[in-house]
């Protein structure tokens, strides 16, 4: 019995005879193969080859760092980590013109292919345009392993290096722009705290008219409110003064005239102010009657 686990594609080899079955590619499972015949093991898994000088994890393949030129010919080294899967039709293909030998076929083409990638980019733009690179890179990475019947699945350029005095000049230049970038962000800041400023003193202005034009509309209310009221207490006035002229008469039966209205309008509010103390009265009219009736009732309030 052989068995194929889930993470591997399998190839039946006779142990007899020594020849491979190339045509059928087993999946995950057992099979009976014979205790003379074996299976061989593919990776149906992504897996990772790095070109890098620092220590991988566990299970990837590492190769040192690759050694370039830009297009500047500046000599720069680079990290770069390429997650790898193989075409399952083709495996017994792979197995065909490269035995179990394809990891170091993969990094030997990756080295090559990557270096030549990197001669057509100048290293100084790999600030300014790491996507545009990277993209560049993972083409050159995909062209590679398609003719050796493998996906480059991504690619990560996480390290870049350069020579002493090279590093120390771009160093140099990349601080110089981020100065000038700072200084034209501050730049902009004091454009808009400037224009904050005149829109703030402009509705800084508004609230001050807005304010002396409410402060004038409350006046004119309040204005308006009191000589209304007074409007309506002369009015009832009138309407009193008018309805006392109707209802009272005098000895004679007539009406009494305007002075006279008035005159027992003020006879009567004095009846009412019982906390009055003199009462002066002099000359006799013809409304000596009612004014004696009011005296009494004046009298009977208690004033003097």
């Amino acid at each position: 019995m052989g068995q194929v686990d889930r993470l591997h594609y399998g190839l039946h080899k006779d142990g007899i005879s020594g020849k491979v079955d190339l045509d059928n590619v087993l999946q995950p499972g057992r099979y009976y193969v014979g205790f003379w015949s074996q299976i061989i093991l593919f990776p149906s898994y992504l897996f990772t080859i790095e070109f890098s000088n620092e220590k991988p994890e566990e299970g990837v393949d590492h190769l040192s760092v690759l050694q370039t030129r830009d297009q500047d010919g500046k000599s720069i080294y680079l990290d770069i980590s390429v997650q790898v899967r193989l075409y399952e039709k083709s495996v017994g293909t792979l197995y065909k013109q490269m035995l179990n030998q394809y990891t170091s076929v993969f990094t030997a083409e990756l080295r090559d292919t990557l270096a030549k990638a990197a001669n057509n980019f100048k290293i100084s733009d790999a600030w300014n345009k790491y996507r545009e690179i990277t993209a560049l890179l993972t083409d050159a990475c995909k062209r590679a392993l398609a003719t050796r019947h493998a996906d480059c699945w991504a690619l990560q350029l996480w390290g870049i290096r350069l020579e002493s005095k090279y590093e120390s000049a771009l160093i140099k230049t990349q601080v110089t722009k981020q100065a000038k970038r700072t200084e034209d962000q501050r730049k902009r800041h004091l454009i808009v705290r400037a224009n904050t400023s005149v829109i703030l003193a402009y509705y800084k202005k508004n609230k001050t008219i807005i304010e002396a034009a409410g402060t004038a509309e409350k006046f004119i209310i309040e204005k308006g409110a009191t000589a209304a009221a007074e409007a309506n207490l002369i009015k009832a006035q009138a309407n009193a003064t008018h309805l006392v002229k109707s209802i009272v008469r005098l000895p004679n039966r007539t009406s009494m005239n305007d002075e006279q209205a008035v005159e027992y309008m003020k006879r009567i509010m004095i009846q009412n102010k019982t906390n009055t103390n003199f009462l002066i009265h002099a000359g006799q009219d013809a409304l000596t009657a009612i004014n004696a009736q009011a005296y009494r009732g004046i009298s009977e309030s208690g004033l003097r």
